[in-house]
Formats: structure tokens, C-alpha cells, sequence
């Protein structure tokens, strides 16, 4: 009695090579695999579909009635799938059809609505995820998520391809009221003495990043408030409550926020994140890359233009993670 399992592709291809050639010794050369390999796969086939294939003993190889329908047949499969295995290629090369895009809360306020713009020729259905790196991170790991941009590259996980997207430098704001008696230019240890701090929560990856610049630094701060927001952080700011390290990235999300703050320059912009473009290797083709691209222009183009108005020593250079932008 025939089996009713499916034809496995890799026995239907040996088969082909075996019609193809004078002896299962011709064919397993041609294959790169030992005789017996290729005897245990006919066999194999033969006990599946119920029938004998090879005319047996005969020089050179004849097949049998079944034999040569399996092989105008398997003829056809194969080279449908070849035809398959091109399209998807293609499709990964030219565009997307379907794409789940996970963005950090900072990414998705600043350039996302202008990323998806620019992706839309290429995608039919666009699903958009933004939040906090952890549960990020976790939904990408998971297959919820294609590509991830995000400030860690899981640089602890295998086949991944990986896009340093740009450095995102820390700098400091104040209100321009509490600045009065301060000397200038300000530091960060002129304000530390005098103003208590305002700082992300340290659960959030800038919250835990803030921290690292201080120690770097040598600082000690007065830690009065903490939030994981980065509007709230710049209304306590605004408001006179202290003062603040954040970066260039979620600066740009609250500029509207920035008239009555001094923007400053936090140690020679020596202290960065760097975000990252992540995507699983070899399933999308080209698109990873092509949307790491779209990114960087973005953020060149009206991000930097909006971002150096109010904070001038910002350049090109100094959000430049490896040369590429």
C-alpha cells in the first residue's frame, strides 16, 4: 500500500538525476554522494509511492512506467520551484509586501511617520510597534517584529544582520531662569551643586546610560524626580524643577518644548549611544539595508535641520556612528 505522505523535494531531485544518468554510480557522482545514498533514496522513494521506478539490472539504467511519470512529473515541480525561489528573492530585493516595524519611543516620535512615507511604495501592509526597548527587544526575539530599530544590537544573538544607524549624543538642558548666578559658561558640576537633577527612570536603557555618563564623569547628582517620558521630563525642566541629561534623538521629539531652556553641550559630545537597525539574516533580502538607508537620510535632512537650530554645535560628524552618514 502507497504511503500519503507528501513527496520530500530533495528525494524527487536525486530521482531526476538518477533518470538522467546511465547508473545509480553516474548519478551519485553527479550529486556529490556516495552510491549508497542514492540507492537508500530510490528505495526510500519506491516504498513510499508503492512501485517499482528503476527497471532493475538492466545497463544502461532504464526507468519504468511509473518511473517515467515521476520523472515528466517531477520535472515540472522542480522547475516551479526554482521559478518560486526566484519571485521570492526578487520580492525580498525590490520591496516588501508585508513588513512589522518595531521603533523606540524616540524613533517613532521624530522620523517614523516619515520613514513609513518613504517605505510606502514598497510595502502593502505596514504594521508600526514603538515602546521601550525591553518588551522591544522581547517581540522581535519572538518573530513579532522584522526589523528593530533600537539602542541595543543583541550583540549576544546569532544571525542577525546589524545597521549602526547613528551615534545619538547626550547633552544637558535647564531652564533659562535657573541659570541666573551661574557662571558662564555652565557646567554640569556648577548645576549639580546648585539644582537638583531630573532624570530618566534607570529601568529605561537612557536611564541606565545617564547614570554611566556621570560615573564616567566623576559626578554625584541630586536625583529628585525620575520619569521614563521624555515630555515630561522637559515640562519639569521647562517648569524650573532641575535639570536634565538627554540625548540628541529625544531632544528632537520635544523641540516645541524648548523655547524658555538652555541647551548645552555635555562634554564635548563625548558621551553617545549608538542606534542600531536589526534585522534576522538572510530573510528580507536587501530591504534592511534599504531602510537603514531611508533612516540616515531622514535624520540628515529635516531631523539635523530642526535639531541644529537649537542646538548649533550638533554637526553631521558628531552623528556619525562608523563614517556613514
Amino acid at each position: 500500500m502507497s504511503d500519503t505522505r507528501l513527496l520530500d523535494t530533495h528525494m524527487l531531485y536525486t530521482f531526476v538525476m538518477i533518470a538522467e544518468s546511465p547508473s545509480l554510480t553516474d548519478a551519485a557522482r553527479r550529486l556529490g554522494v556516495t552510491q549508497s545514498a542514492v540507492s537508500q533514496c530510490l528505495k526510500q522513494l519506491e516504498e513510499q509511492l508503492g512501485t517499482a521506478l528503476v527497471v532493475r539490472r538492466s545497463r544502461p539504467l532504464h526507468l519504468t512506467a511509473a518511473g517515467n511519470a515521476l520523472k515528466r512529473n517531477a520535472d515540472g515541480i522542480l522547475g516551479e520551484l526554482r521559478r518560486l525561489s526566484a519571485r521570492v528573492r526578487g520580492a525580498a530585493d525590490q520591496g516588501l509586501v508585508q513588513c512589522r516595524l518595531g521603533l523606540i519611543t524616540s524613533c517613532s516620535e521624530v522620523f517614523g511617520s516619515k520613514l513609513i512615507a518613504q517605505l510606502s511604495p514598497y510595502i502593502e501592509q505596514l504594521t508600526l510597534r514603538s515602546g521601550l526597548t525591553p518588551p522591544l527587544m522581547q517581540a522581535f526575539l519572538e518573530r513579532e517584529i522584522d526589523i528593530l530599530v533600537s539602542n541595543d544590537p543583541l550583540t549576544g544573538v546569532d544571525g542577525l544582520e546589524r545597521f549602526e544607524l547613528f551615534r545619538d549624543p547626550m547633552l544637558l538642558a535647564v531652564s533659562a531662569r535657573d541659570l541666573g548666578g551661574l557662571p558662564d559658561p555652565v557646567s554640569v558640576e556648577s548645576l549639580a551643586r546648585r539644582l537638583p537633577m531630573i532624570k530618566y527612570g534607570r529601568h529605561t536603557h537612557i536611564g541606565a546610560y545617564s547614570e554611566v555618563v556621570l560615573r564616567r564623569m566623576g559626578m554625584q547628582a541630586n536625583v529628585r524626580y525620575e520619569t521614563d517620558d521624555t515630555h515630561t521630563l522637559m515640562n519639569f525642566v521647562h517648569d524650573g524643577h532641575g535639570w536634565a541629561i538627554l540625548s540628541a534623538l529625544c531632544l528632537a521629539q520635544v523641540l516645541y518644548l524648548t523655547a524658555d531652556v538652555r541647551l548645552m553641550e555635555l562634554d564635548r559630545s563625548r558621551h553617545a549611544r549608538t542606534v542600531y537597525l536589526l534585522a534576522r539574516e538572510g530573510e528580507m533580502g536587501a530591504i534592511p539595508g534599504q531602510v537603514a538607508n531611508a533612516i540616515r537620510a531622514i535624520l540628515l535632512g529635516p531631523v539635523f535641520a530642526a535639531l541644529s537650530e537649537r542646538a548649533p554645535w550638533l554637526t553631521p560628524q558628531a552623528l556619525d556612528s562608523e563614517g556613514e552618514l
